[in-house]
């Protein structure tokens, strides 16, 4: 699969999953501003009110989104284009940082930007045990699209 992120960003994520979004939850919708990663890229969302949430939809349905509450935007694995993306189906994974977020970049940030924004770069983090996957904390559909140039 290919590499992914969405974290603190969304409308539809901030309140449920802790993202760093700008304020409505999962009900509002309307489209963000730069929202999350995807590969090093930054996307937006076009937030709507669809929870899927224990629907029984299995998980590879879905793509994953890495949040890391308000240390800073989220990391999707996917996004249109990808050969497995799904669509705008997203299970937002919650990420803890026991070392503080200095140690998850210096353990993650592959390409040393000062931000982990793409999976690989997540995963690295959590296989040095300074970021911990706490789990999916919500399912729900939106839409993505890159920023526009002018806007990152």
């Amino acid at each position: 699969m290919h590499i992914k992120r969405i974290l603190g960003t969304t409308a539809a994520l901030a309140a449920t999953a802790g993202l760093a979004i700008g304020g409505a939850g999962p009900a509002s919708a309307g489209v963000s501003g730069p929202a999350f990663y995807v590969d090093h890229v930054l996307y937006r969302t076009v937030a709507t009110p669809t929870d899927l949430s224990g629907t029984g939809a299995p998980d590879r349905s879905f793509d994953a989104i890495y949040s890391f509450g308000a240390a800073q935007r989220s990391v999707a694995e996917s996004a249109p284009g990808y050969r497995d993306f799904n669509g705008g189906r997203w299970q937002v994974h919650a990420v803890t940082l026991p070392n503080g977020y200095d140690s998850a970049l210096a353990s993650g940030d592959l390409d040393h930007n000062g931000v982990l924004d793409a999976l690989d770069e997540v995963m690295a983090a959590i296989s040095a045990g300074d970021a911990v996957d706490t789990g999916i904390v919500k399912s729900f559909v939106c839409t993505v699209n890159k920023v526009p140039a002018s806007r990152t």
